[in-house]
């Protein structure tokens, strides 16, 4: 180990917070890529687990060409007549029109044999199997949203079901009916799959009339958990996009603060330089410090995700939800730790590269602050030009595209493009910001020192402005596409459900049974394009419409629209709240950048401050002007990121085709831009507050 390798050790061991501060934005960003992966394959086990259809008895899985309920019953016998065969059954489901008071409407019904080797239901959490036909189970879900158990009735067309039990199904999402095979109420669902027990010939059963493929039963779940797993793995791609944007957050962050750390060093640097050590050496030894940095986050952060993960789904087990076991894939998980070390190398490579270079002689007299350097505009401002041209011609080629796909891949290129632009142009941009602030604070001695301090500062400024922009901007263009979404989805719905209850009635019955319906005092119905559209009358009970309703339409489906319009709304709202949990990671590792580069910032200006309170300086104006400087990053990013973000919101809509929006959220986005500068501030409340216990005396005995 050469002697700046060892001093930066000894200098970790003895202010480890130093190291802590600087990786911490690395821990962030590194507890979200483990929870992902955690996440991905704790689901995959789960998927594994229950995605086939293939009951566990089975012997083989056929592909038939039937689809009524007689055929298959016929195809069913002449399996049954094979020999080897000990028993036949068919996954047969569809939607069916079901009165049960206030929650009639469409339901899903599906079968199975309920007992013998090709039973494939879960163990009941209430009540007994359906002994015959005319009896049901009730999906778990369904039964407590709906209230129904055993002992109640349901209405199917002219049959009356009773519910002997309650089973969880996988179609939670949906109110759900299960019952046996031979159940008349089942005659007309569509067949999916027919499983066979025993040992007989497969020769035997592709010859038989109907089955048009034979495959073993494990041969049929290994391809359904083929494709189960594509699913999560398609998940963990999905998630990874977050993943990187927040490494990409954590990454400025820790380039931001290894150059503070670094200018503080300058003089110990310099020691090193004069007693031997070679460029060489202190830029190594600055990467072993930002390694050994990326290797305690990550380590930190890892540990944290599966801790969160096995408390998170011990409380959900708790609280009674059907939550997954906690799979930890080690592997994936040793792989975030070192996707950790070497994003947190990369970040101190720039800086360390200019430690290097730093002469003896200079570093001995430098500044404190390397911060306070110019930044070199010529090249800062043409790597923008370009960025900001490519980012122009990827997003129109992106509209142009008319794939979705390809043009939101083109769109987020060109997001990137634009952040890259940013982060060229920063420091430019808060020193803009700060003149424009400083007529306005002129004659105030914290507003003067924070933006004078932001204009002489503006590269550490900048950084912090730029990370949290790139949260900012995210969120703006969620909130605006999730806005332009709804929107499209709320006119669908009003273009394809004029009434308050449409019935997909047979083309020949459609004007008879809208005449029937409108004969009921409550209802008023017709017939347009083939549909029956119901309203009902002013203060009529929902329940008794409802009913009538589903009573008059028999197996035809039924769509009440208020319950469609609240499925929409629940589901945007579940996209919104996902959408905003997975670039809220990038915001927090933004604050988090924010009150670490403060914190470091006020350490590193101890002297200066202490100066000023020397001269007069009150605690609480020590405190508004660390305040001040946050609110002003947070402004700036506040401003930057809404107005690009809801560029590209609007962009994410137009190249994708997934809706339209002629008036943004405004609201929305007013309220982000207030809560962001809060936040900001909020970040710098440690900073502050140690700004404020510096004493004069440490200005004099520096001085």
């Amino acid at each position: 180990m050469n002697p700046a390798t060892r001093a930066a050790v000894a200098g970790a061991r003895r202010s480890p917070r130093q190291l802590l501060l600087t990786g911490l934005a690395v821990l962030v960003a590194t507890v979200f890529a483990a929870a992902a992966v955690l996440l991905t394959a704790s689901l995959r086990a789960d998927l594994l687990g229950n995605t086939s259809s293939v009951p566990a008895g089975a012997t083989f899985a056929l592909e038939t060409d039937t689809s009524s309920g007689a055929a298959t019953t016929e195809l069913e016998g002449r399996l049954r007549a094979l020999s080897g065969v000990t028993a036949v059954s068919t996954s047969r489901s569809g939607a069916v029109a079901v009165v049960a008071g206030g929650a009639s409407g469409t339901w899903l019904l599906s079968t199975d044999p309920m007992t013998g080797p090709l039973q494939g239901l879960e163990p009941l959490t209430a009540g007994r199997l359906p002994a015959g036909p005319g009896e049901a189970l009730v999906g778990a879900s369904t039964a407590e949203r709906t209230g129904l158990a055993p002992g109640a009735t349901v209405g199917l067309g002219d049959r009356t079901l009773t519910v002997t039990g309650v089973v969880p199904v996988r179609s939670e999402g949906i109110d759900s009916l299960v019952v046996r095979d031979d159940d008349p109420a089942a005659a007309g669902l569509s067949a999916y799959r027919t499983a066979v027990a025993g040992k007989p010939d497969p020769t035997a059963l592709a010859a038989v009339p109907g089955v048009t493929g034979v495959r073993t039963a494990d041969d049929q779940r290994t391809e359904d958990l083929a494709s189960a797993s594509a699913s999560a793995d398609a998940l963990l791609a999905g998630l990874s996009v977050f993943v990187g944007l927040a490494l990409v957050a954590a990454a400025v962050v820790v380039a931001s603060t290894f150059r503070i750390v670094l200018a503080r060093r300058t003089r110990e640097l310099a020691l090193l330089r004069c007693v031997g050590a070679g460029r060489g050496q202190v830029v190594r030894s600055v990467l072993a410090e930002a390694a050994l940095t990326g290797l305690v986050a990550g380590v930190a952060g890892a540990a944290v995700a599966v801790a969160g993960g096995w408390v998170a789904l011990a409380a959900a087990g708790a609280a009674g939800m059907n939550a997954p076991a906690l799979v930890v894939p080690w592997g994936r998980i040793a792989g975030c730790v070192l996707l950790a070390v070497v994003v947190t190398v990369l970040a101190a490579l720039a800086p360390a590269l200019a430690a290097g270079r730093t002469p003896p002689v200079v570093a001995l007299g430098a500044a404190d602050a390397s911060g306070a350097r110019a930044p070199r505009a010529r090249v800062r401002l043409s790597l923008a030009a370009v960025s900001l041209v490519l980012a122009v011609l990827l997003a129109v080629a992106g509209v142009a595209m008319g794939s979705p796909l390809g043009g939101l891949v083109l769109a987020a290129l060109s997001g990137m493009l634009v952040f890259a632009a940013l982060v060229a142009t920063g420091p430019f941009v808060v020193s803009g910001a700060a003149a424009l602030v400083a007529p306005v604070v002129a004659r105030w001695a914290p507003g003067r020192i924070a933006v004078g301090n932001a204009r002489r500062m503006s590269r550490r400024t900048a950084a912090m402005t730029t990370v949290l922009s790139l949260g900012v901007g995210l969120t703006a263009a969620m909130l605006v596409a999730v806005a332009g979404a709804s929107a499209d989805v709320t006119a669908s719905l009003e273009r394809d459900y004029p009434a308050d209850i449409v019935v997909y009635a047979d083309a020949g019955e459609a004007a008879s049974l809208a005449a029937r319906l409108d004969a009921v005092p409550e209802l008023t119905a017709r017939e347009a394009d083939g549909l029956v559209l119901v309203d009902p009358a002013p203060g009529v009970d929902p329940v008794a419409v409802r009913t009538a309703v589903v009573r008059a339409a028999g197996d035809a489906p039924v769509a009440f629209t208020a319950e469609l319009r609240e499925q929409a709304e629940t589901t945007v709202g579940a996209v919104r709240g996902v959408g905003l949990g997975l670039v809220g990671v990038t915001l927090l590792v933004a604050v988090v950048g924010i009150g670490v580069t403060l914190a470091l910032s006020v350490s590193e200006r101890t002297r200066e401050i202490a100066l000023l309170r020397t001269l007069g300086l009150s605690r609480a104006a020590s405190r508004r002007a660390v305040a001040i400087e946050a609110a002003l990053a947070g402004a700036v990013a506040a401003v930057l990121g809404v107005v690009l973000g809801g560029v590209y919101g609007l962009l994410a809509l137009t190249a994708s085709g997934l809706g339209s929006l002629t008036v943004p959220p405004l609201g929305q986005l007013a309220g982000l831009a207030v809560a962001v500068v809060a936040v900001a501030v909020l970040a710098s409340v440690g900073p502050l507050r140690r700004a404020g216990r510096i004493e004069p005396a440490h200005g004099v005995v520096a001085a």
